[in-house]
């Protein structure tokens, strides 16, 4: 087994720390300026004094040192780069992974303009060797866990119930393989599509604040979603520092996560634990930018890593250790994501659709073996819980990750090009989709004119929505997934149905896939049913729900209820923000509105998005006010 093995600095047999010769060095012969040292000019006249240079001591991936007179805050350097600022603690945690040595340096920083900063002080250096362990561990000498591990965070923490080839799984999902604990001792408390500040809505933060005590742990993995700039519900800025409260151009990230999480943890008696976000995968192998989280708002992972300074709490650097294991072998790092469906090369399934973002259990179980192994290496005393003889995943744990119910959907994809009979204005489509009763796509009737839409099927029972599958007449349009936009109409009902009305429907709707006049045969239901993933700014016909939807194939009827007749008018909207779309419904007297986080678009159709003006079974719907505009580029999951 590979295991990663950090070399620093020689322990002296009474344990104290001796530094090596050849890893400390001098950068400058006065390193011990005192407070007379004089560079610049203030204002006036008056001299400013340089402060004088801290000495760095490394024990362990601990760097500490002696604070310095006059200095308000500490910048640690690896190599040239800064990679904690102002930060007030006199220790430093090292959380490098990847093979290779580190130079580490101090400078001392005053806000007080008489000060300048010092010289760098001494260097350390700090080596992560890739080696075989000679002596493996044969048993495990971890101890049981007593209290309890919540997990708060985004998708890629948190439980999913996917239908894909490769469904999607949290690395939080995994964590009990790497504790000795039981799996009730894990509260994974992460959801999908939430930010640091969006959680704080949420009725897991309530859960979280009522149930953690004294002795449990919490690991705080945000940060995927903090990065929407374009969504001031989730944004929060990296920039700022954890003591910063303000919220022009947004709250700041560090403060988000101090005040809300590391506070209440420690106010609680449990122990914070900080982790970096994963990478997303990068198919050029370069791991730079937004894919590591350093975006043109800030960097996410370095604000984790200097909050954690500051505050002396444990940070576990996921997004340096998934980018050391990605680089390894940047091909083979496709299989720790999810994939929707696969392609046939002979008889092998060759996974398609993959999601750059979400991994699997593969994937799932290979970060939460590096967060249990990165925990052993520090301070934190979760690490006498973590199982010491555990073997990183191997192959088989990908073969395992495989859905093996999974159903290859008969889809084809829409292409314009080949359906120009069928465009009845500009963008705009027209298709019967799912179960109609057979043969009976040609009772549907759809038009256009004047800036008017019309569709339905009068005085025929032909389509429904039920806990099997969906069928109705859409006149739609194909959006690329990658597009944000805004979409709304005024729709006036001018026949409603007379059998199974609880079944009929109207409204916009968005949703994964389309199909044309056809109905696929579901091989394994054995029925010919759609069943795929949609949401809807529209109503059941007679009234009982409005703002339904479907995913995972489960039906979902809200108990928003309306009144439905002839000549009735309706205002409807759907808004997509990214991974957020906004769905409005307005019936004269009240309005629905419904906010969909992180909804699964790419079930079936990996590329595209369908908004559809529906209605079915015996409905007939007239659209007017139709307005359609692309907001902008999405800045996805």
């Amino acid at each position: 087994m590979r295991k990663k093995s950090l070399l620093s600095i020689l322990l002296a047999s009474a344990m104290t720390v001796t530094l090596a010769a050849g890893c400390i060095t001098n950068n400058n012969e006065n390193n011990n300026n005192n407070e007379n040292n004089n560079n610049n000019n203030v204002g006036g006249g008056e001299q400013q004094i340089q402060l004088s240079a801290p000495q760095i001591t490394l024990s362990g991936n601990v760097i500490s040192w002696n604070a310095v007179s006059n200095a308000t805050g500490y910048d640690v350097y690896e190599g040239n780069t800064a990679v904690s600022t102002a930060q007030t603690v006199l220790t430093y945690t090292i959380n490098k992974t990847e093979a290779g040595e580190y130079n580490y340096t101090v400078k001392a920083v005053s806000t007080d303009a008489k000060y300048t900063a010092s010289v760098a002080s001494n260097t350390v250096k700090y080596t992560v060797k890739d080696d075989v362990d000679p002596n493996p561990p044969e048993e495990d000498t971890s101890v049981k866990l007593t209290g309890k591990i919540y997990l708060v965070g985004d998708s890629t923490v948190c439980e999913f119930s996917d239908s894909y080839y490769l469904p999607r799984y949290g690395y939080g999902t995994q964590l009990y393989n790497y504790i000795n604990c039981d799996a009730n001792q894990i509260r994974n408390l992460a959801l999908s599509g939430r930010s640091s500040l969006s959680y704080l809505k949420e009725s897991n933060y309530t859960t979280l604040k009522n149930e953690i005590s004294a002795g449990d742990y919490l690991i705080i993995g945000f940060g995927h979603n903090d990065e929407k700039s374009a969504e001031p519900a989730r944004y929060t800025n990296p920039n700022k520092t954890h003591t910063d409260s303000s919220t022009a151009n947004g709250p700041s990230f560090q403060y988000t996560l101090y005040e809300n999480y590391v506070k209440l943890a420690t106010e609680k008696g449990a122990t914070p634990i900080l982790c970096t976000p994963i990478v997303r995968y990068d198919a050029s192998g370069k791991y730079e930018g937004s894919v590591v989280h350093n975006t043109s708002n800030g960097d996410y992972a370095k604000a984790i890593k200097t909050l954690g300074a500051n505050t002396n709490t444990t940070v576990v650097d996921l997004t340096e250790l998934t980018k050391a294991e990605y680089k390894k072998d940047n091909a083979k790092a496709i299989e720790f994501h999810a994939h929707t469906t696969y392609k046939l090369d002979g008889t092998n399934k060759i996974p398609e659709g993959r999601d750059d973002t979400h991994i699997n259990m593969y994937g799932a179980k290979m970060i939460a073996y590096k967060f249990a192994q990165s925990i052993l290496k520090t301070d934190c005393s979760l690490k006498a819980n973590v199982i010491t003889n555990s073997a990183a995943p191997t192959g088989e744990d990908y073969t395992a990750a495989i859905n093996p119910d999974y159903v290859k959907p008969v889809y084809s994809q829409f292409n314009p090009a080949d359906h120009a009979g069928r465009k009845l204005n500009g963008d705009w489509y027209r298709s019967v989709v799912g179960y109609i009763g057979g043969k009976n796509a040609g009772k549907y009737n759809f038009s256009y004119a004047d800036g008017k839409y019309t569709i339905g099927n009068g005085g025929y029972s032909h389509g429904k929505f039920d806990s099997k599958g969906d069928g109705f007449g859409a006149v739609f349009m194909q959006i690329d997934k990658k597009k944000d936009f805004t979409a709304s109409a005024t729709v006036t009902i001018k026949a409603v149905g007379s059998s199974n009305v609880n079944q009929s429907g109207f409204g916009l709707m968005l949703r994964d896939d389309i199909y044309i006049d056809g109905i696929p045969a579901d091989t394994y239901t054995g029925k010919e049913t759609v069943a795929s993933n949609f949401v809807t700014a529209g109503a059941l016909g007679d009234g009982s729900s409005v703002l339904f939807s479907r995913e995972n194939a489960k039906l979902d009827k809200p108990a928003n209820q309306t009144a439905i007749a002839v000549d009735s008018v309706y205002n409807v909207s759907i808004e997509r923000i990214g991974q957020t779309v906004n769905v409005s419904f307005a019936d004269g007297t009240k309005t629905f509105n419904k906010t969909f986080t992180d909804f699964d678009f790419v079930a079936v159709d990996n590329d595209y998005m369908y908004l559809c003006l529906f209605a079915n079974r015996g409905l007939v719907a007239e659209f007017t006010n139709v307005q359609f505009e692309i907001t902008g580029d999405s800045q996805g999951a």
